[in-house]
């Protein structure tokens, strides 16, 4: 297994190598930095946007809107998916709603929001918005997923419905959205900067996106992408630590608990 993991970190040490390269040579070839810039000429930029005075208040506000929107996305979630798990009308009068949401493309969203709402809440709407519709289906499948045996045998045994809630349905909600939650968390950031940019909210990944766009620094836009798939690749880290915090204390058998 270790000799695995090895092996797999060095495939990607060498595709990450082989992407640079690629890249190096792309930017020759162009000769214009203002088109695609060097990898050198990007880690100077990045130098100089992570050491600006600003940088840690930009990051810490765009992850705020995040989080933000994920984590009021994965509450509403669980609740509305539970309400159409137990009422077939609710389900079947809010499916075109979830439907309509799948299918609106993003930049609608973000234009309505800059109707609807101010600058500073844009962001978090659009990112709540876009990764709803997936944890809403994630939990009602999840629910739905669930033994028929193992509920009769809860009826059976005449367990308490609080019981019923904590021992089976809470664990199987858990299980589905931690699946998804490193890459619905990853797609909340990228369409919370999305907003941003076009919002133009004070502190934000976005505005300077947009910033760095206008004085053609394409550098500083290339640092930027960087910084978002660094603080991305440390979200989903560690989503992944608290998942495995959960599956080595997650009891094997259900059955057993709904017994007791």
């Amino acid at each position: 297994m270790k000799r695995f993991t090895i092996q797999d970190k060095g495939l990607k040490l060498i595709s990450a190598l082989f992407l640079i390269g690629v890249w190096s040579l792309l930017s020759l070839f162009v000769g214009k930095e203002v088109l695609i810039p060097s990898p050198l000429a990007t880690l100077e930029s990045l130098f100089v946007i992570v050491g600006s005075e600003g940088f840690l208040k930009i990051v810490f506000y765009t992850m705020a809107r995040s989080l933000g929107g994920f984590v009021s996305s994965l509450l509403l979630a669980v609740f509305f998916g539970g309400l159409s798990k137990w009422s077939r009308t609710i389900r079947l009068l809010f499916n075109p709603f979830v439907e309509f949401l799948s299918s609106v493309p993003v930049i609608a969203i973000i234009l309505l929001a800059l109707i609807w709402l101010h600058n500073s809440l844009v962001p978090l709407f659009v990112g709540f918005l876009v990764v709803f519709p997936i944890m809403y289906e994630t939990v009602l499948s999840s629910l739905d997923g669930i033994d028929k045996g193992l509920l009769q045998m809860a009826k059976v045994y005449r367990v308490k419905k609080l019981a019923l809630i904590r021992d089976i349905y809470v664990p199987v909600i858990f299980q589905g959205l931690s699946n998804i939650s490193a890459t619905t968390l990853s797609t909340t950031l990228k369409m919370v900067v999305a907003g941003e940019v076009l919002s133009q909210p004070g502190f934000s990944i976005g505005a300077d996106l947009q910033l760095q766009r206008m004085y053609l620094n394409t550098s500083g836009v290339f640092a930027w992408i960087i910084v978002i798939l660094v603080i991305s690749k440390g979200l989903n880290l560690i989503l992944h630590g608290i998942g495995s915090m959960n599956n080595e204390h997650r009891p094997v058998n259900n059955s057993e608990r709904v017994k007791r």
